[in-house]
């Protein structure tokens, strides 16, 4: 069976790609710029993007599946308007080109993001509401709402994964947890902020995929969690297996948010991403301590690895590829 991927270049797009390899399916990627993340692997490869009808044509042609990871990830610093043409209109051209080839099942990767997050006592799982405070939150609400409102028109099911922060090696753009770990590992970050996050392996959300192509049930919306730590946790863990220094002291939220506008500006004019923003802190404050997967394993057996696994290899991956 044919399968294709969008967003084949990223975090994800990258460990699903090799785990379908591996399992011997003939994969059909998207790429619109640079494949190097994907050097080596014998995938059929179509040049093209979410605004191309006929690329997506292409992609489909005689794919049973589609796995439907491209889309932009912002913490405030793309235009609202360009997140909604990227994830929300993009994603209904997928849907399109998937109904017109004849695609059996979809499956897109959202995020937790979609999701408006309850109080840290209660548990947080896929009854939770959809996201409304900021644009990049809306417009993974909006897109995984079109996707799971197409399940069963002209024969299409439909399947959305909800992973929380991801990590894990071939991270190759890097990602923004990946700068963050590298900025750790360089001592460009010398101090950190409260609160924290649940961190998922990208190899842990790529084998949930692929069971859930197999197992899961259309319509449904399935949250992909790993496990929760502070970000002073994350630099701990990181530093044992590096053997590097970390940053250990954490600046309250009322200050780091006074500064965030000269951290913004700074990095408009230096060419970096900004990792600190407003949104950035927003979403590290309200970080769910309890996001569950149980539907995951439930449905298609889903069991993440311990993030000192995670850490570990991705760490090793660094060493190969940045870190020489």
């Amino acid at each position: 069976m044919i399968i294709a991927v969008t967003g084949a270049t990223g975090l994800i797009g990258a460990a699903l790609c090799r785990q379908l390899v591996q399992q011997g399916y003939r994969v059909r990627c998207m790429v619109r710029q640079s494949d190097h993340s994907l050097s080596g692997l014998p995938v059929d490869r179509v040049r093209g993007s979410l605004q191309d009808a006929a690329g997506l044509e292409q992609l489909c042609a005689g794919a049973g599946v589609l796995f439907h990871a491209a889309g932009l990830i912002s913490i405030g610093n793309i235009p609202e308007a360009e997140l909604w043409k990227t994830n929300v209109a993009g994603t209904g051209q997928v849907i399109t080109a998937c109904r017109k080839a004849g695609i059996r099942r979809l499956v897109y990767f959202s995020s937790v993001h979609a999701f408006e997050a309850p109080p840290s006592n209660a548990v947080f799982d896929e009854t939770a509401p959809p996201a409304t405070r900021f644009p990049y939150e809306r417009s993974k609400a909006a897109a995984q709402a079109l996707v799971l409102a197409a399940n069963g028109i002209g024969g299409l099911e439909t399947i959305c994964l909800n992973p929380t922060s991801v990590l894990g090696p071939w991270d190759f753009k890097p990602s923004l947890q990946g700068q963050m770990l590298l900025d750790l590992l360089a001592g460009r970050i010398p101090v950190l902020s409260p609160g924290g996050f649940d961190w998922v392996d990208s190899r842990d959300v790529a084998a949930a995929a692929v069971a859930a192509m197999r197992n899961g049930c259309p319509g449904e919306a399935y949250l992909i969690s790993g496990r929760f730590a502070t970000l002073r946790e994350l630099a701990q863990l990181i530093g044992m297996v590096s053997q590097r220094r970390m940053p250990s002291r954490t600046l309250p939220f009322w200050f780091l948010k006074s500064i965030t506008p000269v951290l913004e500006g700074w990095s408009r004019m230096s060419g970096r991403k900004a990792l600190f923003t407003r949104e950035a802190l927003s979403h590290v404050k309200s970080g769910h301590p309890e996001v569950s997967h149980r539907k995951a394993s439930r449905d298609f057996g889903y069991k993440p690895r311990p993030l000192e696994e995670t850490v570990q290899d991705m760490y090793r991956w660094f060493l190969d590829h940045y870190l020489k």
